[in-house]
């Protein structure tokens, strides 16, 4: 059973992929895992997998749902707009204490912890972070829809529209566009996928993509990612010399084909995202206790 005296503090990273969620204290820390938990795509099918998680984390700490409500929890969730998402929300979350952000802080700083540097993030969506002097700067994470460039879901989606380039005679059949085609059978099978595919779909494509690197579509493709890249990092304020630490279950498998200036600089994360939103959850904590 837990002990509140011993600074027990919630931390939830939400991505399109999975959902982790940390119960942590100075001397413990437990976690569990579920399934995608992004806000922008289906904020309830969200709010369902974070309760799932939530009994599962109260189970394994042999914590009563009273007991786990009192403690202060930080979200880091994907996609999460506050003036469109806090009220649904707060809503769904049998919590008491709660800050919710999207997840590019939480990421940033369990890359990054107080040192200067810069982030790229791809897995299921994507991007961008760069810290100077403890200040933050983001740009991307805009959604599926109308951005996550570079991410897993942009290269399916990327790839399965250049399928239909090639349909037209726009561009070249290629291995890649011709093993896409067979899959979904044809042209009106890629549009049958397409019309109710999740992002999480569309990015289910994107190892194959990768694996396929020396195909014209796939090289296409890694080349205007990877311009991307850099072009959001020096518009962030990124100069070389500073670190790079890439997250995201993409991110590490396009480390071979990034720019040189920013493959020079790659470092290792100090952490993962689950763990700057334990830091995160530790610093609201304390703000917590001052207002009471």
């Amino acid at each position: 059973m837990i002990d509140f005296a011993d600074q027990w503090v919630l931390a939830v990273d939400g991505g399109g992929t999975r959902c982790r969620l940390a119960l942590s204290s100075p001397a413990a820390d437990i976690r569990v895992e579920v399934g995608s938990a992004n806000v922008t795509t289906d904020i309830y099918a969200a709010l369902s997998e974070i309760n799932v998680g939530l009994k599962a984390l109260a189970g394994k700490a042999d914590l009563a749902p009273d007991d786990l409500a009192r403690v202060p929890a930080y979200f880091a969730l994907a996609g999460f707009q506050a003036n469109r998402d806090r009220g649904r929300f707060l809503e769904g979350i049998p919590l008491k204490r709660i800050k919710v952000e999207d997840d590019r802080p939480a990421a940033l700083q369990g890359a990054l912890g107080v040192l200067d540097g810069a982030l790229i993030h791809s897995g299921t969506g994507s991007f961008f972070g760069v810290q100077v002097d403890t200040r933050k700067r983001f740009c991307g994470g805009w959604g599926a829809v109308l951005g996550d460039f570079g991410s897993a879901a942009w290269f399916g989606k990327s790839a399965l529209a250049l399928v239909l380039d090639a349909e037209d005679g726009l561009i070249e059949q290629t291995v890649l566009t011709e093993k896409l085609k067979d899959r979904y059978g044809g042209a009106a099978g890629i549009l049958a996928f397409a019309n109710t595919a999740r992002p999480a779909g569309f990015g289910a494509l994107a190892p194959e993509i990768l694996s396929q690197s020396d195909d014209p579509v796939s090289e296409r493709l890694i080349d205007q990612a990877v311009a991307h890249f850099e072009e959001n990092l020096l518009h962030l304020g990124w100069s070389a010399g500073m670190p790079v630490c890439l997250t995201g279950g993409l991110a590490p498998h396009l480390a071979p084909f990034l720019t040189e200036p920013i493959r020079k600089n790659l470092s290792s994360a100090a952490g993962a995202p689950i763990d700057g939103a334990i830091a995160i959850a530790r610093e609201f904590a304390k703000e917590v206790q001052v207002a009471c």
